[in-house]
């Protein structure tokens, strides 16, 4: 059986094209995902592995459904921080983003 969706509040998207899989992000799904379950979010924090979301240059990328928000160089090491602040804080990981509502492209 699935996770039951109506619990979801928010959804991962985390990027598995070639580029960012050269640059870590299968161990960035594993760490994301492990740091969601060790935070007791997995109800509610959905994770999907993407193919090539067209940021090359940023990857790792991490986008985050529904605020809009892109995560670039996500790398394991920075998963946990993403998981508390902005999770389990409501507090995006500023110099994280690259993009989202209120920041441009860096």
């Amino acid at each position: 059986m699935g996770k039951d969706l109506q619990k979801v509040k928010r959804i991962a998207f985390i990027c598995n094209g070639n580029s960012c899989l050269k640059k870590g992000a299968e161990d960035t799904t594993l760490q994301l995902r492990a740091a969601i379950s060790e935070n007791n979010l997995h109800e509610e924090v959905h994770t999907i592995r993407t193919r090539c979301t067209g940021q090359c240059e940023h990857g790792p990328i991490v986008f985050i459904h529904p605020e809009g928000t892109w995560y670039k160089e996500m790398y394991p090491e920075n998963t946990t921080n993403l998981v508390i602040s902005h999770f389990l804080n409501d507090k995006p990981v500023s110099e994280a983003i690259f993009f989202g509502e209120e920041t441009t492209i860096r």
